[in-house]
């Protein structure tokens, strides 16, 4: 267990980056948890499906108790989602009145959207849908500090149609977007672009670019943002928050990338 005051002051620090002479500080969160809410730190980022039902029931959490939770996950620690458009965080199911809450000091990424491969062989395919950062199944209140962030997965870029040369793939989108595979013409007379180029993978640092061998491939989309065509569909991007209809409160004082709904 751990006492209110921790929690509380963990909320505080996030205002002061937020707060300019002058100003009145923003009001804490209308409810905050109490000394019977159990802490869980997410640092295992080894398992980047990060699923917060399974993290309290591995702490020993049966369900049969009424559930009182408080998840952090701590400064510069790196949450992302699968590539191919993964949840970042997923609050999975939980009983109808839990008390939840998600404090992010450090990051929250959806997994990238992976780049469409090339034509005309393997084919060319659309980029693949970035991920949700945070995946609602449950209400909860996501308190973003200062120094955190919540960052949807960028779309894939599509992959290049093929002609009498190949299409190069698309790039992966933010953060971890797998490439798409270069497309070789079928029977081609240009030697050079008979054969297109790969995309490459995305990374923190943003969507991974198109091949640009024969017919050019789509960039993968940054943070929060679709992917890129230039013959086909750009994978569209994920959510910061996905709420499924559920009511999520947030309270942010750091970075949100992406559509919260």
């Amino acid at each position: 267990m751990i006492r209110r005051g921790f929690i509380t002051a963990v909320a505080a620090a996030a205002l002061l980056p937020a707060v300019s002479w002058g100003q009145t500080a923003p009001a804490m969160p209308p409810a905050m948890p109490d000394d019977n809410t159990k802490v869980i730190q997410i640092t295992d980022i080894t398992n980047r499906r990060t699923n917060l039902r399974a993290l309290a029931d591995k702490s020993g959490y049966t369900g049969q108790s009424p559930a009182s939770f408080a998840f952090v996950v701590p400064a510069k620690t790196n949450i992302l989602g699968a590539s191919g458009g993964g949840h970042g965080i997923d609050t999975g199911e939980w009983p109808k009145d839990a008390q939840l809450w998600l404090i992010v000091d450090g990051n929250v990424y959806g997994g990238g959207g992976d780049g469409g491969n090339g034509g005309e062989v393997p084919g060319a395919a659309d980029g693949g849908r970035g991920g949700d950062a945070i995946f609602a199944r449950a209400p909860i209140h996501i308190i973003v500090t200062g120094k955190g962030s919540v960052k949807a997965g960028g779309g894939g870029g599509a992959g290049a149609n093929g002609s009498s040369v190949g299409g190069s793939g698309g790039g992966g989108g933010f953060p971890n977007g797998r490439e798409g595979a270069a497309g070789s013409a079928v029977n081609s007379d240009d030697q050079f672009n008979g054969v297109g180029n790969k995309g490459r993978i995305g990374t923190i640092g943003g969507g991974g670019a198109g091949g640009t061998k024969g017919n050019a491939g789509g960039d993968g989309g940054n943070a929060g943002m679709a992917g890129q065509s230039r013959s086909r569909v750009g994978g569209g991007a994920g959510n910061a928050v996905r709420k499924n209809d559920n009511e999520v409160k947030i309270v942010n004082y750091g970075q949100i990338i992406g559509e919260s709904y």
